[in-house]
């Protein structure tokens, strides 16, 4: 099998051609922080950008109309009115969205950690899977790049955070409003996280020696389980 040479490149095949970015980084897991600083950095600068450039009173509006839809309480409303600023919003957004990446990596590295001990007899530590983790996130990346083109080609600022995600369930086959239970389960799930399990998948398989299904199960299971009992809910008792 194709190995990547070095770090660039295999950041490119991970996107491409999995099997042959994981045949490398198995043995060379400290090149894992490229991933990292590429899907951390474009998070940040996505976001600061979105924020320079976004139509603020406009903005604030349209979440306001939101808060109405989902049946937010006057109290309610005017409290996050009064508190409802560019920074307060740029940087709980930035830090939230940073450290939410590296914060979930961390747990799905501890679930890789455990059922591969369990399921597929191997001698990977806890850091091997963090490292893992963060080339699975590559898809991420690219979904971070099409969002800055949307904001790029938005007229006069005028885009919601849900406007830079063209490709989740919502955008592209729901269309629910943000007032329903079910917008931020729709919003959450894209083509690119179908794009990141599927590259886990090839990764288990690479570095365990497993077979494709039993490698898919592995890395859709915690996807599955998370949405589906989110649908659980909503479906049940929101």
């Amino acid at each position: 099998m194709k190995m990547s040479a070095n770090p660039i490149q295999a950041c490119i095949d991970v996107l491409v051609s999995p099997s042959s970015a994981f045949a490398a980084v198995k043995e060379k897991k400290g090149w894992s922080w490229l991933p990292f600083i590429l899907l951390v950095g474009t998070t940040v600068a996505v976001f600061m950008y979105y924020y320079s450039v976004v139509d603020f009173a406009w903005l604030k509006e349209q979440m306001i109309n939101g808060m109405v839809a989902s049946g937010k309480t006057d109290e309610e409303i005017a409290g996050f009115s009064d508190n409802f600023s560019v920074n307060v919003m740029k940087w709980a957004t930035v830090i939230g969205g940073s450290v939410g990446i590296i914060v979930i990596n961390l747990l799905v590295a501890l679930y890789y950690h455990l059922v591969t001990k369990v399921s597929a007899k191997n001698e990977f530590k806890f850091t091997d899977w963090y490292a893992f983790t963060w080339w699975v996130g590559m898809p991420a990346f690219v979904a971070m790049l099409t969002s800055a083109l949307v904001i790029f080609f938005a007229s006069n600022g005028q885009v919601t955070l849900q406007d830079i995600q063209p490709t989740s369930l919502n955008s592209l086959i729901f269309s629910v409003e943000q007032g329903s239970p079910w917008f931020n389960l729709l919003e959450g799930i894209s083509l690119f996280s179908f794009w990141s399990i599927a590259v886990a998948s090839i990764g288990m398989s690479t570095w365990l020696k497993v077979d494709n299904q039993k490698a898919l199960t592995i890395a859709a299971a915690p996807f599955v389980i998370i949405y589906g009992c989110w649908a659980l809910y909503i479906a049940f008792l929101a």
